[in-house]
């Protein structure tokens, strides 16, 4: 067992516990105090007793003086707690009328006076804790009063109108300008969408003063290119205009005489082919063609006229008797300008051949051919008896008459042949594209150089005329052979 080491200065009723027991300090020495003796066993828990009512609470009591603390006696039993009484059936709800006013609060019962307090004794041995006591009845609660009934809601009312818009405000001032931000490039300097910035290029400027545009080296100009109709459709062209002419790859400019290919003034045109004369119209020259061939072109580009005969048709031939083959028709007339800078393919168009044998259509003439422009020949009647028809500037049909002419129809009640179309290409004026005479035994006709031939003759070369028709049963006449005239002003 340990030692016992009691504290130094204690206060009274300290108490100092060791080796399983407890000393109090008496003011005096160190009293041990008794060990607990057994807990008794727990008495049976009374049944429940009916709970009692509620009995009015007392006033309270004056306050006795605090007698001496009397010894701790020991604690008592329990108590049995009564029953609890019945509760009382909940009545039927009534209608919700209005709201009560609130009862009276009921008098709170008297409590009993507190005992005088005894004299605090020596702690004794703690006893045997008792049962314990029967705890008081709660008293009834009383009723609670009825709930008014909810009065009914009113009627929501009307919306009222919406209140008219307010007007706009004024418009706030504008604010000031920001200040204009650098621009790009140098003084003369043109001006571009760089990248979605101003930007200028020392090669592209524009000298005000002087009114000129220049481009520097190792810089482009690109032009924009129209084929030949599209060029001669434009309207309002001023002169020095430039575009490229991506029929003939060359470009060209516009001056006071039309379109003409740039550097010509550079460059002086030169072509070769046919028989050339430098004489026969005042300031050009003139290249005729009687035969195929090519015309040259050795220097420069330029914009030439040309006229173009096909080869006339032979005569048809007639029937014996009174029937009389009509003349051949003349070749077609075409007449045109147009752009050279290379070779161009010439074909002289070849006379039809007369009928053969009799009671049948002369033969037609083949076409004439200056590069891609050309000039069909005259055609055949499609029998023995109506003259030919031709396309383009041919004449009317001739029947028992002569043949059509180029420019006008022949004669319905003669017998000569159409008059020609004159033209003054290569100077003086001249008519070919006679309509051949018909066979009408002595009349006059045409052979394509003069209207008093006679029939049945064959219509001279290159004059592109019909051949002149057979009377009963008699040979015919060929048609001549066609022409390419091509000029052009030496400047």
């Amino acid at each position: 067992m340990a030692a016992l080491n009691f504290p130094a200065n204690p206060s009274l009723n300290d108490e100092y516990n060791a080796n399983s027991a407890t000393w109090r300090w008496n003011g005096t020495a160190w009293v041990r105090l008794g060990d607990p003796g057994a807990q008794g066993a727990q008495g049976v828990q009374g049944s429940v007793g009916a709970q009692g009512n509620q009995g009015r609470q007392g006033a309270d009591g004056v306050q006795g003086a605090a007698g001496a603390q009397g010894a701790v006696g020991a604690q008592g039993d329990v108590g049995a707690q009564g029953a609890q009484g019945r509760q009382g059936s909940a009545g039927a709800q009534g209608t919700v009328g209005a709201q009560g006013d609130a009862g009276a609060q009921g008098d709170v019962g008297a409590q009993g006076a507190v005992g005088a307090q005894g004299d605090v004794g020596a702690q004794g041995d703690a006893g045997a804790q008792g049962d314990v006591g029967a705890q008081g009845a709660v008293g009834a609660q009383g009723n609670q009063g009825r709930q008014g009934a909810v009065g009914a809601q009113g009627a929501v009312g009307a919306q009222g109108d919406v209140g008219a818009q307010g007007s706009v405000g004024a418009q706030g001032a504008t604010g000031a300008q920001g200040a204009t931000g650098p621009i790009g490039g140098s003084n003369t300097q043109i001006l571009f969408n760089d990248g979605g910035s101003t930007g200028g290029d020392a090669g592209l400027v524009f000298d005000k003063s002087a009114n000129k545009l220049t481009l520097g080296s190792q810089h482009q100009l690109g032009l924009g290119a129209f084929t030949s109709p599209q060029r001669d459709a434009l309207t309002g062209v001023s002169n020095g205009t430039v575009i490229y002419n991506s029929s003939s790859n060359i470009l060209e400019v516009y001056t006071p005489g039309g379109w003409e290919a740039v550097g010509e003034q550079f460059a002086p045109f030169q072509a070769t082919g046919g028989t050339t004369s430098t004489t026969s119209r005042s300031g050009y020259t003139v290249h005729t063609f009687t035969s195929p061939g090519t015309f040259t072109v050795t220097s420069g580009s330029k914009e030439v006229e040309y006229t173009l005969y096909g080869g006339g048709s032979g005569a048809n031939g007639g029937r014996g008797g009174t029937n009389y083959g009509p003349g051949g028709a003349a070749g077609v007339l075409r007449s045109g300008t147009k752009t050279v800078s290379s070779p161009q393919s010439v074909t002289v168009g070849a006379g039809g051949a007369g009928a053969s044998p009799i009671e049948s259509p002369g033969n037609a003439g083949s076409t004439s051919y200056f590069g891609s422009s050309s000039a069909s020949g005259g055609g055949p009647s499609p029998n023995a008896y109506p003259g030919a028809n031709n396309a383009d500037y041919s004449g009317n049909p001739g029947g028992f008459s002569g043949g059509g002419g180029a420019g006008s129809g022949g004669n319905s009640g003669g017998t000569a042949g159409g008059p020609g179309s004159s033209n003054s290409i290569r100077g003086s004026s001249e008519t070919r594209g006679y309509g051949g005479s018909s066979g009408n035994d002595g009349a006059s006709g045409s052979n394509g150089t003069s209207s008093a031939t006679s029939k049945q003759q064959a219509a001279a070369a290159n004059t592109g005329s019909g051949g002149g028709g057979s009377p009963s049963g008699g040979p015919t006449g060929n048609g001549g052979s066609g022409i390419v005239i091509i000029a052009y002003p030496n400047a």
